[in-house]
């Protein structure tokens, strides 16, 4: 990586642009609200307890939920909950006499179970879209399906998957999202509706063991682009990826289901060729410019690390940029972010009052070959770029 030195002078806050879009998100995706069935199901969710089908209600009493609450978070996380689903073996019985046993999965969706089949990979079960379905509890009306209207890059969850031992034959557990237009949408091992409903599909088969650790996973949505436009999203999520996969007691853990959306921002760069920059995205550090961080202060003098051009810079980092374009454009990203450390550059994403003296910026005193920054005397900062506090 390459580092250079720069001088620090008089101020000026420079300005960009961003673009908006329709972000909407999966509701209580946060796993903070549970009024339907207190800590045994998560609002805007729906398992067994509200499954339908012949065998809806077999050996689900309020003894054998298959849902949780609880406490046990991902890092960093603002909440105060997670969701955590496992699976249990069932016995069915006819007449008194057992006819199937089963490795039941967790299953947690934002539609509604179909539990019609004895067998675990029977064409008739499934969960779906019940567009008209709904459950009231506790005085909470829990729909059975979610309404959607946005065109997402990605779903990113927190996940922690906790087998109780190895199926080597089935050792993943699932996460599933499908975009679909206005249909009651089937999706099943055997049994899921036309791709002709199907706006786009985000899917992860192999999570595998987390071994007690909680895991980032970030799964990118593939659209169909056949002109279906998008009206619901179906979430689904398992202990297995196979039905009737893995063991009794498969422990998996979700927290805050977010979507992410593409992004971009044109940064300005004023004819000396130096801005600073902070977004509220993780975004591509471009090829068509130099992006740094600063490391060191030393005599008045900054010592700048570069972030190589593909790199991901991580949200709300403060970073320099160096370009003799007129404008650069930053995009988002769904990969993983870079790893800074030592930055001495604060960054802000949104506009606030300061205290005069208290920090330093870029000022238009900078030159091609050297960025230079100075004591702000203002009592506002602008908002998408970085500073120095003053120590």
């Amino acid at each position: 990586m390459r580092k250079t030195f720069a001088l620090f002078a008089a101020a000026v806050l420079l300005s960009g642009a961003a673009q908006a879009q329709n972000r909407p998100q999966i509701t209580n995706g946060d796993f903070e609200t549970w009024t339907f069935d207190g800590a045994n199901l998560p609002n805007y969710f729906n398992s067994f307890q509200t499954a339908d089908g012949s065998y809806s209600s077999y050996g689900y009493d309020s003894s054998n939920r298959q849902v949780q609450r609880s406490t046990d978070k991902r890092p960093g996380s603002t909440g105060r909950y997670s969701c955590s689903i496992w699976s249990r073996q069932v016995v069915v019985k006819v007449l008194g006499i057992t006819v199937a046993k089963a490795n039941a999965q967790g299953n947690l969706t934002t539609g509604r179970v179909h539990a019609d089949g004895t067998s675990a990979t029977s064409e008739k079960n499934y969960n779906y879209s019940d567009r008209d379905g709904y459950n009231t509890n506790n005085g909470f009306r829990n729909p059975c399906a979610m309404p959607f209207t946005g065109k997402p890059d990605s779903l990113v969850v927190w996940v922690k998957f906790t087998p109780n031992g190895t199926d080597s034959s089935h050792p993943y557990a699932k996460v599933t999202a499908t975009i679909h237009d206005d249909i009651d949408y089937v999706d099943g091992y055997q049994n899921t509706s036309p791709q002709s409903h199907v706006v786009a599909t985000a899917i992860n088969m192999t999570i595998a063991k987390t071994n007690g650790k909680w895991k980032r996973l970030s799964i990118p949505f593939n659209y169909t682009n056949n002109g279906a436009q998008p009206k619901y999203i179906l979430l689904s999520a398992a202990t297995n990826a196979y039905p009737g996969g893995g063991h009794e007691n498969d422990y998996l853990y979700l927290d805050d289901i977010t979507l992410v959306y593409k992004q971009t921002y044109q940064l300005s760069i004023p004819s000396q060729g130096w801005a600073t920059l902070c977004l509220d995205f993780n975004a591509k550090a471009p090829a068509g410019a130099k992006v740094y961080t600063v490391t060191e202060l030393v005599a008045g003098y900054a010592k700048l690390q570069e972030i190589p051009a593909g790199s991901i810079i991580p949200a709300n980092t403060g970073v320099l940029v160096r370009s003799d374009a007129t404008s650069v454009t930053f995009e988002s990203s769904i990969m993983d972010p870079a790893s800074i450390s030592g930055n001495l550059l604060k960054g802000r994403t949104t506009a606030g009052s300061c205290q005069a003296g208290q920090y330093y910026v870029l000022s238009p005193a900078s030159t091609k070959e050297r960025a230079v920054f100075g004591l702000y005397q203002g009592t506002s900062l602008a908002a998408n770029k970085a500073y120095i506090e003053v120590r």
